[in-house]
């Protein structure tokens, strides 16, 4: 999961914070900061993401329009969810904790926590992912479930991750890396996934750094100058 930045509230012509009458209208904003990526699964979607409350706005009806509550979410993220009263600590959120540093991708394409966490925060990445839903996968193939499924999650990221592997054998014998990484950053803001790419990728230091800075709303505060993942704000995981 893509740790995120999504910066202070934003300020009018005047030089004053913004004031949310609706919490729709925040969307644009957070766009602007963190690209049209949905803050949990990671996938682009540019026309029906929806801004996002980590605390449910129908229990927290004062936090309805607060920008520290937002994030932004896919139609499955947000409906999985739901609104759930949470305790914000029993789960690992990407605009507080190093997000890429609790979960892992690899090629069963299930996400996982990541095996070094101590047992407290296994249960929190366990929690975050059963929070959005990131552990569901498709329906047997040939029955009606199947057919009518709406949640494409598990699929999208089966694509990214091939979608990296070949892009990757491709890099590691080109005599043209600079022209590949030209195109993989391109593949990469179009699609998403970032998690998948900076983990296929994780040999190849000049490719993490061209996604950690170039992908818009990415914490980079959250990697050392060897562009390796570290604990974020003192949190340690």
């Amino acid at each position: 999961m893509r740790p995120i930045n999504r910066g202070s509230i934003p300020l009018t012509t005047a030089g004053q914070p913004v004031v949310f009458k609706k919490y729709k209208r925040a969307l644009r904003h957070l766009i602007d900061r963190m690209g049209s990526y949905c803050s949990y699964c990671e996938s682009r979607l540019p026309s029906s993401l929806a801004v996002e409350h980590m605390q449910p706005k129908s229990l927290n009806p004062a936090l309805e329009t607060t920008w520290d509550n937002f994030l932004l979410g896919c139609v499955n993220c947000n409906s999985t969810k739901g609104a759930k009263e949470i305790n914000l600590d029993d789960y690992f959120f990407p605009d507080t904790a190093n997000t890429f540093m609790a979960f892992l991708y690899d090629d069963d394409i299930i996400v996982k926590p990541n095996h070094i966490l101590s047992a407290q925060n296994q249960s929190k990445a366990k929690n975050t992912i059963k929070l959005v839903g990131l552990d569901v996968v498709p329906p047997k193939r040939g029955t009606i479930k199947y057919e009518e499924a709406t949640d494409r999650r598990f699929e999208h990221r089966k694509n990214a991750w091939d979608t990296a592997l070949d892009t990757l054998n491709d890099y590691s014998i080109s005599n043209h890396k600079p022209t590949i990484l030209k195109y993989l950053k391109i593949i990469v803001k179009e699609q998403g996934h970032w998690s998948i790419w900076m983990t296929v990728f994780q040999n190849y230091p000049e490719v993490k750094q061209a996604l950690i800075q170039e992908t818009i709303g990415t914490a980079s505060n959250c990697f050392d100058h060897n562009f390796k993942a570290i604990p974020r704000n003192g949190i340690e995981i």
